[in-house]
């Protein structure tokens, strides 16, 4: 047995078969033409494309619960999807895997090196949290995924995602909405750090650097659970066993809750808290406020959650004050474009044509 076939195991993934030509050209042109076709900005090549998918190797393997039912191994360059799966459901969780397969940027020995938001130094992995969820928010647009309300570990939060990833990619469809889609989607694509220094001068390097620990904490916490519930549909566990499982799942469920409602509400702060000080006109002054407003159909929320409406009233008393003070003071009122107002001017282009969806969400 070899070293990759070893490292397939222990993720739980063992070859049935390879996936036919015929079958596997279609995959390849299907998720060709749903990243070009609703990605035009991204000025994707469709030919190239193909053929850059085509050097991919489709298996279809036995795969334990734990995995989204298809995998990509960038050591053999191979996708790996669940026997039993539809030709449907393979080619739609193909588009998020073959998305990790064009973000690869390896060194020369074949290490990775960048995987999109992800990097790769001295052993360990930065942005892998992040990188999943910008994956997950274009492969499900790619696929037309409806969009839903859902509710996980006790979270509910609008989601276009609701079956994969769903509290990370709420998150970073909150982030994507500061920093704008466009340059979120070219970085996850191109690897490149265009993104990142959006993000870092929005919301500050400290605040950016704990949002991203905090989605790694968020996916570890899931996968914690998504192990617990395996031993218990596969193990004959006792009253007591049982009982230890039940309760440290609830246990995770608070702390997810935690990391994800401390996680947003950094997000919020840091970006309006700096954006507040811009402000030098009335104009702004109403751009501030429908821009805080509409994080009301971004947010999750847990039965007691209060932070936002108490947030929102505080800002909007700061906003009445300083209405005050330049309507007082000509001198303040000077025509200065803010961060705030570039920001919506993009968006609202943005959001012309294609991306509706993610306006009207």
């Amino acid at each position: 047995m070899n070293t990759i076939e070893n490292e397939l195991i222990k993720n739980g993934i063992k070859v049935v078969g390879k996936i036919d030509n015929n079958t596997a050209n279609h995959i390849v042109m299907y998720v060709a033409q749903a990243l070009c076709s609703n990605f035009p900005e991204l000025k994707l090549n469709y030919n190239t494309l193909c053929m850059n998918i085509a050097g991919i190797q489709m298996y279809m393997a036995e795969m334990d619960n734990t995995t989204s039912g298809a995998c990509y191994f960038y050591k053999n360059s191979s996708l790996y999807f669940r026997q039993g799966l539809k030709l449907e459901q393979i080619r739609n969780l193909a588009v998020h895997e073959c998305i990790h397969h064009i973000q690869e940027i390896k060194t020369q020995k074949g290490e990775l090196r960048k995987l999109g938001l992800c990097t790769y130094a001295g052993g360990k992995a930065y942005g892998n949290a992040l990188n999943e969820a910008s994956v997950q928010m274009m492969s499900a647009f790619a696929t037309g995924e409806r969009f839903e309300r859902v509710t996980y570990y006790g979270i509910t939060i609008p989601s276009d995602s609701p079956n994969c990833y769903s509290l990370i990619c709420n998150l970073m469809k909150q982030i994507g909405y500061l920093t704008g889609f466009s340059v979120l989607f070219k970085s996850t694509i191109y690897s490149d750090d265009s993104f990142y220094k959006k993000f870092k001068e929005i919301v500050g390097e400290k605040s950016a650097f704990k949002i991203q620990e905090n989605f790694e904490k968020i996916l570890e916490v899931e996968e914690k659970i998504a192990q617990i519930h395996l031993r218990i549909q596969h193990e004959e566990l006792g009253y007591r066993k049982f009982k230890k499982c039940t309760d440290d799942i609830e246990k995770y469920k608070l702390t997810l809750q935690k990391y994800f409602l401390e996680t947003q509400d950094t997000i919020i702060t840091s970006f309006f808290d700096t954006q507040i000080n811009t402000i030098t006109n009335i104009s702004q002054i109403e751009d501030f406020r429908k821009y805080l407003y509409s994080f009301t159909n971004l947010i999750g929320t847990t039965p007691t959650y209060d932070f936002f409406n108490d947030y929102y009233i505080k800002k909007m008393t700061e906003l009445d004050v300083l209405y005050e003070k330049i309507t007082n003071n000509v001198s303040l009122t000077v025509t200065k474009k803010s961060k705030l107002q570039t920001i919506l001017q993009t968006l609202k282009k943005f959001f012309t044509g294609r991306e509706k969806e993610y306006e009207n969400n």
